[in-house]
């Protein structure tokens, strides 16, 4: 996942709360799409961090 955009990301994260949502009977599989949408959302604040680091390294040079 961390290949994909930022934004393409968010929109897959979206889609996860959506089914996570509308899955009201089966646990095991709201779990799942937990897990995944937890996944993506540790690796798009890692890269965001990255990106902060960068702009703070270049603001700070000026």
């Amino acid at each position: 996942m961390i290949d994909k955009s930022i934004e393409e990301n968010f929109e897959k994260i979206e889609e996860l709360l959506e089914k996570l949502e509308n899955n009201k009977d089966n646990l095991d599989e709201s779990i799942k799409i937990y897990e995944k949408a937890s996944d993506i959302y540790k690796k798009l604040e890692e890269r965001l961090n990255e990106y902060k680091a960068k702009v703070e390294t270049i603001t700070s040079d000026e």
